[in-house]
């Protein structure tokens, strides 16, 4: 993504490392840490000053668990995928997964409009709120890999910024280099080729421009989960603010079986999940045969 002048100093370090996991699907995401995505971070240091008043909130200094950068959970994958809708919680999530055998799965993709973000209810209009948007392969139950493609948004300073990006897990995520804005319609997918490579395709269907980012594992993919997720990531030892972004769509949303068949997010296998911090539910989903809907519904204000 390119920018004036004074957004290229921006380079934004934003890891989603978890507090101590308070749900099995916090457990078995606390292992994404050092995703380096997130794209607008001010080298004078004006996140880390934004960011000094929430020391003592629920996005306050990380308790370990899954911490660290590099760090893991150590869970067991479901060995009986459930038949129908589950409803998850988790601290940092939101949105639908499915969890099914080993090997089911080839690619997972969902189109969504890029938020006009808001300061969180309550919130100061000068300072930093954020979140991100994608979809993913193999996030939920596996432990081994992790390929996912989406958009980071950052409301800084009554400013919106967003930026694509790709990941492989364990690998630090990468940004991919063309414009985001604030409502674009934006076209995710993921394909896993093998179980060690794949690609990432983001198409702004707006603009006209797209990326195509071939991926490699150093592990192998288990292949049994797709995702749509919104997710509040975090800046160095702190959960970034997360953004009133109102509603996020992820439209004709479905996963490609390696036998070929599609499937839709509220299909066999399915999960809901919804976000919860220190008891306060953050963000609500819905699915569809075919769409995944997150709703914001609170956050720690700024």
């Amino acid at each position: 993504m390119f920018f004036s002048a004074s957004l290229l100093s921006y380079a934004l370090f934003a890891s989603t490392v978890f507090a101590v996991p308070t749900s099995r699907l916090d457990g078995d995401t606390a292992r994404r840490v050092g995703r380096l995505v997130s794209p607008f971070h001010p080298a004078n240091g004006v996140i880390e000053k934004l960011l000094s008043a929430r020391k003592n909130g629920d996005s306050g200094s990380n308790g370990g668990g899954g911490g660290g950068n590099g760090g893991k959970a150590s869970t067991t994958a479901t060995s009986s995928p459930p038949s129908s809708t589950a409803v998850l919680t988790t601290s940092t999530w939101a949105g639908a997964g499915m969890e099914s055998p080993a090997n089911t799965y080839k690619s997972v993709t969902g189109t969504l409009v890029v938020p006009h973000l808001r300061p969180a209810t309550g919130g100061a209009s000068t300072g930093i709120y954020g979140g991100s948007s994608w979809v993913g392969l193999d996030g939920m139950t596996c432990q081994t890999s992790l390929m996912a493609t989406g958009i980071d948004f950052i409301y800084l300073n009554e400013t919106i910024l967003a930026n694509a990006w790709t990941e492989v897990y364990p690998n630090p995520g990468v940004n991919m280099a063309m414009a985001v804005n604030a409502g674009d319609t934006v076209k995710l997918t993921v394909t896993a080729t093998s179980t060690t490579t794949g690609t990432a395709v983001v198409e702004n269907l707006s603009n006209g421009q797209s990326s195509t980012v071939s991926l490699t594992s150093p592990s192998p993919l288990c292949l049994e989960n797709a995702e749509w997720i919104v997710e509040d990531f975090q800046e160095g030892t702190f959960l970034i603010p997360f953004a009133n972004f109102g509603s996020i769509t992820f439209t004709d949303a479905s996963a490609t079986t390696q036998s070929g068949s599609k499937i839709g997010p509220s299909g066999s296998g399915s999960h809901l999940i919804n976000m919860v911090q220190r008891s306060l539910q953050f963000a609500s989903a819905t699915s569809s045969a075919s769409s995944v809907t997150v709703d914001y519904l609170a956050s720690i204000p700024f």
